[in-house]
């Protein structure tokens, strides 16, 4: 039995849209803007002390993976070729500070999420100290070779 012909719709185009609470990767036809298909996967966050926001940067990366291998399968499915995306758009936590390894890839620390919760005034007071923690943990770490 032959196999079914991919479908010919391009160019596509796939947007990664990585925030504090999931993961979503979605995938448009450029010239009509239609949703062709997506994935989305929940993040935890984890709630050291109060106010403060901290994420696995492993989890967040491999949700990312997981998002667009998972998108790609549901559109061969619907026989879509993926070899018409031809661009992806990146959204990503701009409030989120991680510092990476790179020598060995891997991060030093969760990430460190700046919550707003509305409430600016709290943020400006506690983010300085949160981040001056967390590399301090991670100074602290390195010294004693993790």
């Amino acid at each position: 039995m032959a196999a079914a012909k991919k479908a010919v719709l391009g160019p596509l185009v796939g947007a990664v849209d990585q925030g504090t609470s999931s993961t979503r990767f979605l995938v448009f036809n450029s010239k009509t803007a239609q949703l062709l298909s997506h994935h989305q996967v929940e993040i935890k966050q984890e709630f050291p002390r109060e106010g403060w926001v901290e994420q696995d940067p492993n989890e967040i990366l491999h949700s990312v993976c997981e998002c667009v291998e998972k998108t790609c399968e549901k559109l061969g499915q619907l026989n879509i070729d993926i070899s018409n995306i031809k661009a992806i758009g990146v959204s990503n936590q701009r409030e989120t500070t991680v510092v990476w390894d790179k020598l060995i890839g891997e991060p030093f620390y969760n990430a460190v999420v700046c919550s707003w919760m509305g409430k600016p005034n709290i943020v400006k007071m506690s983010v300085l100290p949160k981040l001056v923690y967390k590399f301090h943990t991670i100074q602290s770490k390195y010294q004693q070779g993790f």
